[in-house]
């Protein structure tokens, strides 16, 4: 894909400029001479020297076909430029050239053209196009890109503060398409950010574009660009494993394209007013304010689908992009179809099997399909709002009532091994109020514990509230029918079958009931994180 470098610093009337400076400027076209030219060849409109500190490469021609016309903008590799095509005027090009004192760096000139390599690999119409990649005259690589008319999210949401949710669905759903096309051919962009994200054409129903995978991670690249401890990407859009600087997978997109979405429907960054090292720090080990608590105008069921895209762990995000694509279909009013089949990897070449949810190197390079309908979405996720409003009550009700029992079979237990190693026989008032206090004492500490884990990690994030609700319902509950059922069956056995009514209270029975008890809740609660890690 990589041009022999040609001498590409010429003004457009052939005359190769000394040492790529162009110094005079013609006022009308703004194209750029040598200091010796005194009219423009193109309308003789007397030139003007160029203002102190202007950039030389305006006005001249790479590659005999590309002129420079104005810069559009500036990043930390390389400056873009808008250019013409020398033998078809109307024809428009972005020109991203690397930063003369990174082109001497074999690490960004490598990143520079993979983000060319990536960004021609998808020919998606969410994804902006690329033409073609050479050097300039003096070794700076560049790219040809296509033109977009418009302005960056960033831009746009700087303006805005917060937008509609009815506007910003489609635009993340756009980018869904884009980023699916992407991990179907195994490239993770590992930088999605509203710098990245391009709005072209009505601002009220703008045409989406991804742009800049210069940093991205192309599946089976044994480059060795990237190594486990480095930190790739933005700290405010970072996913907590890109943060560790751990490999990451198409999942790590997911979590930053939920972060533009929660910017975008509060008006606030999940992390807003740390530097960087705070910022990857609060994306580690801290849950951002609940969306619903920013501004209230979001709703909860769209509050469940931002932070199960920022969940820390990978394995509780959405695991594809057509997954979020298809939670977020509830929200757009354009009637976007879902992303049902995505096109194919490429010709001749045959899918991969689907990857491993847990797996920290699985990318999603597999043609990934689904019946994901707007009517199915929005039940779902009406059911889930539901949920979501009782996730929180009912894990206070269910810890009240979680300790009121734990506490109640400590003295029944205490109690009986008391009465056990006592020989039978009824608790004096002291040993009562020993067994009491005994008990509290033991559920204090783990009680206290459990409050402190539910205030820092459980009780922001909708999604893990949901989750804990529905585990603690399940623990109780079986729990306790556990103990019950062993508590009628030792019934049963010592007055139907043995006929010994008087052994029902048998203080060895007690012991072997709580036992019952509390292993099934065990069982119950540890099987549950069992069950979700497989899944």
């Amino acid at each position: 894909m990589r041009s022999a470098p040609i001498d590409a610093d010429q003004t457009p009337s052939g005359v190769v400029a000394a040492d790529g400076v162009l110094p005079r400027r013609c006022p009308e076209c703004q194209g750029r001479y040598p200091a010796d030219f005194k009219v423009c060849p193109r309308d003789a409109t007397p030139l003007e020297d160029a203002p102190a500190g202007d950039d030389p490469l305006i006005g001249t021609t790479l590659a005999d076909s590309y002129e420079l016309l104005r810069p559009l903008g500036e990043g930390a590799m390389g400056r873009v430029y808008e250019a013409r095509h020398t033998r078809l005027p109307t024809k428009r090009y972005a020109v991203k050239i690397l930063h003369q004192e990174l082109g001497r760096e074999p690490q960004v000139v490598t990143r520079f053209q993979r983000e060319a390599e990536a960004a021609s690999a998808l020919h998606h119409p969410n994804v902006v196009g690329v033409y073609d990649v050479n050097h300039t005259s003096d070794g700076r690589p560049y790219i040809i890109c296509e033109y977009l008319d418009g302005e960056p999210l960033s831009s746009y949401l700087e303006r805005q503060g917060k937008v509609p949710i009815a506007w910003v669905a489609p635009v993340i759903r756009h980018v869904c398409r884009a980023l699916a096309a992407a991990h179907a051919r195994g490239i993770v962009h590992r930088d999605i950010k509203p710098e990245n994200i391009f709005l072209c054409g009505d601002a009220n129903l703008p045409i989406v574009k991804v742009l800049d995978f210069g940093i991205s991670k192309i599946a089976d690249n044994n480059s060795g660009l990237t190594k486990t401890g480095m930190v790739m990407g933005t700290p405010a859009y970072m996913s907590p494993e890109q943060a560790r600087g751990d490999k990451v997978d198409h999942r790590a997109d997911i979590y930053a394209l939920g972060t533009i979405l929660y910017r975008a429907v509060t008006g606030h960054r999940p992390f807003e007013g740390l530097d960087a090292m705070a910022t990857l720090t609060a994306v580690l080990v801290e849950e951002p304010p609940r969306p619903c608590a920013v501004e209230s105008s979001v709703p909860e069921a769209l509050e469940i689908v931002i932070q199960r895209a920022m969940a820390k762990k990978p394995e509780d995000r959405y695991q594809t992009m057509v997954e979020f694509d298809a939670e977020l279909a509830a929200f757009d009013p354009t009637s976007l179809p879902p992303i049902s089949v995505l096109a194919p990897i490429g010709a001749g070449k045959k899918p991969a099997a689907a990857p491993a949810a847990g797996s920290p190197d699985a990318t999603a390079r597999t043609v990934l399909a689904g019946d994901f309908s707007a009517a199915a979405a929005t039940q779902t996720l009406a059911r889930a709002t539901r949920e979501a409003r009782l996730a929180r009550p009912s894990i206070a009700l269910l810890t009240a009532v979680g300790w009121l029992l734990a506490m109640a079979a400590l003295v029944d237990g205490i109690a009986a091994a008391i009465r056990w190693l006592g020989a039978g026989g009824e608790l004096n008032t002291t040993e009562v109020a020993l067994t009491v206090i005994g008990a509290a004492a033991l559920t204090l500490t783990p009680l206290v514990l459990w409050l402190r884990q539910l205030s820092r990690k459980v009780w922001k994030s909708t999604p893990l509230a949901m989750q804990l609700a529905q585990r603690l319902r399940r623990t109780v509950l079986l729990g306790t029918a556990a103990f019950g059922t062993a508590h009628l069956v030792v019934r049963l056995m010592e007055t139907v079958v043995r006929r010994e009514a008087e052994r029902v209270n048998w203080p060895g029975w007690t012991l072997v009931e709580l036992a019952v008890g509390f292993t099934a809740a065990a069982v119950v609660w540890f099987g549950f994180a069992l069950a979700k890690t497989r899944l």
